[in-house]
């Protein structure tokens, strides 16, 4: 990988015979075997009864239904959810997020299941993926009305472009049973057709990074546009932002395929929201973590995969299940959400592009919060562990391997950027007990690219001495063993993305300090790396608090 692309290289949407090693994407490597596999899904429940959802999914590249649950179930699983997210959600300051796998309550709860997991939407979705399926990632999200463009809501593809991934969001009005009226998912349908064109070095070597996800400007915004044009049948953009439906709504999409984000303004109600992630079982190692086993075998499949025999006899036995929502569904089909009624058009689209091509506007909602707070009443410690939970939000390119080597990162990442401001304070005070800060004159010496990258390789090294195992720990938000074996690999990824990082870039090179820190924190303590881990961290810390703070009396 070269050293400067980040500047220079934003990869564009392609159909697959523009791909440049198109023998790297696993999903048109094994098109026979997934077309043998969806004959045997069609046979067991009916090609006539299946046929219109999947070819909704695959045309537009999502469907949603609303109402499926009854309400009384549903009710009880919003209860359950509200509990939870009162005692485990982060409160970030973007939003408030759970991991679900670390929550018995929920995962024990029907509702939950039926609300993103139901019978129907898991066939639909190995259908579309063409083979057996397990969940990888289950997590909880509450947001607030807010005028933000930031990472975490810029127009986006999620997940590596070498597979393709599947995700079920279930969103509602927070603490109630209505459908949402703001923050709605929003996507831009037909553009799963298109795949993310990927970079091949001299050596043959394959691979991709987190920018090529991303629209956050006026030039990538109009290019999705144009490229969607090639599959629309009239000359208007075609953006779809599910907002004010009367029920919950269950959306199944193409997440790795389907651009899409959560179009986040200072109108409309706050959102609850369920999201889960489906991976084909022989695309990646990940596994959800649950601390719960399921409670029927196709649950427990979801949770721990198995053989394509066990998935198909675990969906024989959910065919009354799965008839029943199809017969509901043929009988109410008011239950399907028509897209065209929630398209944005007018006044309504100019709004929406004016605000994705102003590009992102984290920053200026950091300032304005940050600015509310008092220097004198508010210690260093506070501000700077405010400060970083808007900057673990930011702008962090890290590298996709065609070899999906990079999934043994995804729970650390996941957990660095999702700590509560009460871990973070833990970190952050524990360090500063030890060192005090001493931003003034440390820019040059611990705030720079080349320091970082100097100091990740140092912890590199120390990980790689250090005993395979690790301590576990009940941080909030936590996925215990699994985040912190996690550690090491996103370290050695974050080492990729700091060789990237350009001095005049603050913005990402705040972020990789931001994350650096938490993980160089965390990994000392968990890995036992004793006073060369602290070291590191020591000047991790010194080297943010250069970069993230200005003009502060760093003795009050």
């Amino acid at each position: 990988m070269k050293g400067n692309h980040m500047a220079l290289r934003h990869t564009p949407l392609v159909p697959s015979e523009r791909l440049a090693s198109p023998a790297s994407y696993r999903q048109l490597s094994r098109q026979t075997e997934d077309a043998r596999f969806r004959a045997m899904l069609d046979n067991l429940i009916g090609t006539q009864a299946l046929g219109p959802l999947s070819r909704g999914l695959g045309r537009e590249g999502a469907v949603s239904t609303t109402g499926l649950l009854p309400a009384a179930q549903f009710e009880d699983f919003r209860k359950t959810y509200d509990a939870e997210m009162r005692t485990g959600g982060s409160r970030g300051t973007l939003h408030s997020y759970l991991n679900i796998a670390s929550s018995t309550p929920l995962l024990t709860n029907a509702g939950l299941w039926d609300a993103v997991a139901h019978p129907l939407f898991a066939v639909l979705i190995a259908h579309a993926l063409g083979g057996p399926i397990k969940i990888i990632d289950m997590r909880a999200k509450d947001t607030f009305p807010v005028d933000v463009v930031a990472r975490d809501n810029t127009l986006h593809l999620d997940n590596s472009p070498f597979m393709d991934e599947y995700k079920v969001v279930v969103t509602w009005g927070l603490g109630s049973a209505q459908g949402p009226s703001g923050q709605g998912l929003t996507y831009l349908p037909r553009t799963n057709r298109l795949f993310r064109q990927c970079f091949v070095e001299a050596d043959g070597s394959v691979w991709s990074d987190e920018d090529a996800c991303i629209f956050p400007f006026e030039g990538r915004v109009d290019e999705v546009l144009m490229a969607q044009a090639d599959f629309r049948e009239t000359p208007d953009p075609l953006v779809v932002h599910l907002t004010d439906l009367d029920a919950p709504c269950h959306t199944i999409f193409a997440a790795s395929r389907l651009v899409h984000h959560r179009y986040r303004t200072s109108t409309g109600a706050a959102r609850s929201a369920v999201m889960a992630s489906f991976h084909r079982t022989d695309d990646s190692e990940e596994q959800l973590g649950s601390k719960e086993p399921g409670n029927t075998p196709l649950k427990q499949f979801l949770i721990a995969g198995g053989s394509q025999e066990q998935f198909l006899s675990a969906v024989y036995q959910e065919k009354p299940v799965i008839e029943a929502a199809l017969d509901q569904l043929s009988a109410r089909p008011d239950l399907l959400v028509d897209p065209r009624r929630h398209t944005l058009t007018g006044t309504a689209f100019a709004r929406w592009h004016s605000r994705q091509c102003a590009g992102v506007t984290l920053n200026n909602l950091r300032t304005r919060q940050m600015s509310r707070h008092s220097t004198g009443r508010t210690s260093l410690v506070d501000r700077l562990v405010e400060r970083l939970q808007f900057d673990l939000q930011g702008p962090l390119n890290m590298p996709f391997f065609a070899d999906m080597r990079e999934t043994r990162r995804k729970r650390a990442r996941i957990w660095l950027r999702e700590m509560s401001a009460e871990d973070i304070h833990e970190v952050i005070e524990a360090e500063c007990m030890t060192s005090p800060l001493s931003p003034a004159g440390q820019k040059g010496a611990h705030g720079s690219a080349n320091a970082l990258r100097s100091l990740l390789l140092n912890l590199d090294r120390l990980l790689a001495q250090a005993p395979s195992t690790a301590e576990g720990g009940a941080m909030r938000g936590s996925t215990d063993a699994c985040s912190v074996l996690s550690l090491p690999p996103f370290i050695r990824d974050l080492t990729v993305t700091a060789s990237w990082l350009e001095e005049g870039d603050k913005d990402s090179l705040t972020t990789a300090m931001a994350f650096a820190l938490l993980a160089s924190a965390l990994s000392t303590s968990r890995f036992s790396l004793g006073d060369e881990g602290h070291h590191i961290t020591r000047r991790l810390l010194h080297g943010y608090a250069a970069l993230a703070i200005d003009n502060v009396d760093t003795h009050s």
